[in-house]
Order: structure tokens, then sequence, then C-alpha cells
């Protein structure tokens, strides 16, 4: 069963948006600037609920991108990373942003083990004003609300033992106390990656607060 399509908040101005729509958005009403940019489409490869749009200056690299990536929904071991472009050839971390045309998609794989892949697509060209961000986040999904297994209610937790072979491995706080695997619960987090090896988010600092200039929350971590 395909994924519930979710919306998304523009983190510029904070409107909610489906994906396709966010995209449109984007380039028609915050493209502007000194700054010559790519806008990229960032998904779960094979979970496209989590999104983001993140725009980054041309001569910025993929090394960027990949540092942005781990802190806002990988990190978790420090384990290797690789780009992978449209005919499977690996791609240097040192490739310039400005070298990929629109419409052009690559793959990002993290943790060669349990693997998290994310689909990235060359989205447009935009433009921003100058600022020390590398990658700036300008838009992210919704974070999903799983029912818990046992009881329909939100979930807190993740089950990495039910995971693989349950179609519900989601656990509410109460629920999560009366469950046979306890040790293998984790925090539910808004990434692609929720739930593998040791990830807990705990370097996402990019939540979505009404009113609040959240593309620039992480501008003191200069990504």
């Amino acid at each position: 069963m395909a994924a519930p399509k979710i919306n998304g908040n523009c983190y510029l101005c904070g409107k909610s948006l489906g994906k396709t729509a966010m995209k449109n958005h984007l380039l028609k009403e915050h493209a502007s600037g000194g700054e010559a940019c790519v806008l990229l489409k960032i998904e779960g490869a094979c979970d496209k609920q989590y999104w983001l749009y993140v725009d980054a200056p041309k001569d910025k690299t993929l090394g960027a991108v990949d540092a942005f990536l781990r802190k806002i929904w990988l990190e978790c071991c420090g384990h290797m990373s690789v780009f992978y472009g449209e005919q499977s050839q690996e791609l240097p971390k040192a490739r310039n942003l400005g070298a990929f045309e629109t419409g052009d998609r690559i793959t990002h794989e993290y943790d060669m083990g349990s693997t998290t892949e994310c689909l990235i697509t060359f989205a447009g060209e935009t433009s921003r004003p100058k600022q020390k961000s590398l990658v700036r986040l300008l838009a992210r999904n919704a974070a999903p609300v799983f029912p818990c297994a046992s009881c329909g209610a939100p979930a807190a937790y993740i089950c990495r033992e039910c995971m693989y072979d349950s179609e519900s491995p989601h656990y509410c706080e109460a629920c999560a106390e009366e469950h046979d695997h306890k040790e293998a619960l984790v925090t539910i987090t808004n990434s692609p990656r929720s739930g593998e090896c040791g990830y807990t988010g705990r370097l996402d600092v990019f939540a979505y607060t009404p009113g609040i200039d959240c593309a620039n929350a992480g501008k003191r971590e200069r990504l």
C-alpha cells in the first residue's frame, strides 16, 4: 500500500503545501538574492513521505550536502556514505553542485550495512541573500503520525525487532511499557532512518516552529 501523501511547511513563510506544490512555491515566491544556488529536492528513496527542499550555492560541493543530510536525517555511528549518479557511477564528494543540470537525479547512501538511501533531484536554479549557511533548509515534510499497534493511539516509539516482520511496529508510551521487546524500542524520528541502527535524531535541530525563522535554525553550525 502506498504511503499517504504528507504536506510540509515552507521554512521561510510557514505555508503548508504538498511536495510538488512546495517546489513551485519556493521557485516563485522565495527565489531572490545575490547568491546563485541550486534547489534540491531530497526524499527517502524507499519512503517518499520523508522529503526536504534545500538550496545551496552552485560553487559548493556534494560534501556539503552529505554533511547536511547526516545532521538532519542520518548520523548515528559515523558510518560511511557515498553518492551515485544516474548510471550508478560513484560521484566524488568534491564535485560542485553547479556541475549538474536541472532534472538530474542522484542517490546518496549512508551506512553500507543497514543502508538508508536518499534520492536527490536537482529541481531548479534559484537565488538567495548571501549567508554563511552552505546548505539551507527551505521546506520539510510534517512529521508522520503512526498509530500504536496495540491501542491505536499516536505512537512514540518504533520497535527495531518488529519493524522487519510486522506491518505495525509502532507503540505509544503506555503500550511500550508492556511490549515484549522493550530494549529494542527507540523514539520515532522524522527521518527515513527512523528505527535503523543507533539513529535517534539527536543532531536534528530543524523541527518546524510556527513564527520562527526555522530556515536558519542551524546556521550557527555552518553546514
